[in-house]
């Protein structure tokens, strides 16, 4: 379960990335790699809504499943691999059901403003990012392939901490527009990989999509990370 919860911590931090924006259509203009990263929280605000198929590699361990997103920052993703596996964060509550173990992992957040909360996934958002790494093109503005052998070319951005972060390095990967990989490294050096397809924007997510009901017969572990009064 050590890696899951892994992954509970890494998703909202790597979720600031997700959002796909028209700044990255004209990847081969030469322009810096921090221009083209600030025009991404000009376009960021129109995303309304999100929904994407993603899979999550961390060593050998293998997650997919279908992810959900609605501003201001409400994010569900249901799990086929590990089977019926749920995460779901309503705007105050982080929810993890783990049906492998019978456990749900609850966090609740202090309450935010909409402005607060909007700010995490929005352009403010990305200029925190931008405060907190060093932002480069892997190898140049021009396409390369997603990796080795593949036929599938993508842009690459190498985002470098030079702070304390969750994470000390990221490499973003973006083809049509979109935020089609994200690789990123811990700080004990253990990796995480994110991969986007079927990616589709504003399309009328509903609210309820986020109502989450847990179920009634797994032990439930309350704020798990943190105090939230604190």
């Amino acid at each position: 379960m050590g890696k899951a919860l892994n992954r509970i911590i890494a998703l909202p931090f790597i979720f600031l990335l997700l959002i796909p924006g028209a700044a990255f259509s004209q990847a081969t203009e030469l322009v810096s790699a921090e221009k083209y990263f600030a025009a991404v929280s000009a376009d960021y605000q129109k995303v309304k809504d999100y929904e994407a198929t993603v899979t999550i590699t961390q060593g050998k361990t293998i997650s997919r499943g279908k992810l959900s997103y609605k501003s201001p920052m409400y994010l569900r993703i249901d799990f086929d691999d590990p089977p019926k596996e749920v995460l779901n964060f309503d705007g105050e509550k982080l929810t993890f059901y783990s049906p492998a173990n019978e456990v749900i992992l609850d966090q609740r957040y202090k309450k935010k403003t909409p402005s607060q909360v909007e700010a995490m996934a929005t352009s403010q958002g990305l200029a925190i990012m931008q405060r907190n790494y060093t932002i480069a093109y892997l190898s140049g503005p021009a396409p390369v392939p997603l990796e080795e052998g593949s036929r599938e070319q993508v842009v690459k951005l190498k985002l470098t901490a030079h702070g304390t972060t969750s994470f000390s390095q990221m490499i973003v990967s973006i083809k049509d527009s979109l935020i089609r990989r994200v690789e990123a490294t811990q700080s004990s050096g253990d990796k995480i990989v994110m991969d986007f397809a079927n990616i589709r924007t504003n399309q009328g997510v509903p609210d309820s999509r986020f109502a989450y009901d847990s179920p009634p017969y797994a032990n439930v572990i309350q704020d798990w990370l943190f105090d939230p009064e604190e």
